[in-house]
């Protein structure tokens, strides 16, 4: 707890990655309900990245631009989500599940004694989310029924998916340090 601390304060590229993360996981039930709140949320969170982007240790780099495209993933999707008036469904909200137990684990990525633990349970939970998302991506594209809402809903898989890489790059970066 004290070394995860110490980093934050004296390295404001990890405060601002891990900051991000702590803000965007309680968000995500928020967020799927109002999908269309999504710029307004991630943009001061975007900011606050871009700010430490000017200050810090090297060593943080990779965590903090993966952080930064974990809210500019998530920010699309949600954003596509209003877009095309496509709300989560079943899978999408079991996903985004998955990446809030996910983005709650990686508080403790910086904590000695919990970190391998944390590290466990992160990538635990980001690869059932991406199961999750795999499984009805797949049966989205087979099914022959609905074209549009299909392919709506595999547009939100995938940019899903991709918020769950960049996620996983961050959480490597944060356990190296």
């Amino acid at each position: 707890m004290l070394r995860r601390i110490l980093l934050t304060l004296t390295d404001r590229r990890l405060g601002a990655a891990l900051a991000a993360l702590r803000a965007a996981g309680p968000a995500l039930g928020d967020l799927a309900a109002a999908p269309g709140g999504a710029a307004e949320f991630f943009r001061p969170l975007k900011a606050g990245l871009d700010r430490a982007a000017q200050a810090g240790q090297p060593r943080s780099l990779p965590a903090l631009g993966a952080a930064a495209d974990f809210a500019a993933r998530l920010e699309k999707t949600f954003s596509d989500m209003a877009l095309l008036q496509a709300p989560p469904d079943r899978a999408a909200l079991e996903a985004l599940a998955r990446m809030q137990l996910a983005c709650g684990a990686a508080d403790d990525l910086l904590c000695t004694s919990r970190r391998a633990r944390a590290f466990a349970s992160l990538r635990a939970a980001i690869a059932e989310g991406r199961r999750v998302l795999s499984s009805a991506k797949a049966a989205a594209d087979r099914s022959p029924d609905g074209f549009t809402q299909n392919l709506k809903f595999s547009t939100i898989y995938s940019g899903l998916d991709g918020a769950f890489d960049s996620l996983e790059r961050c959480a490597e970066a944060l356990f190296r340090i």
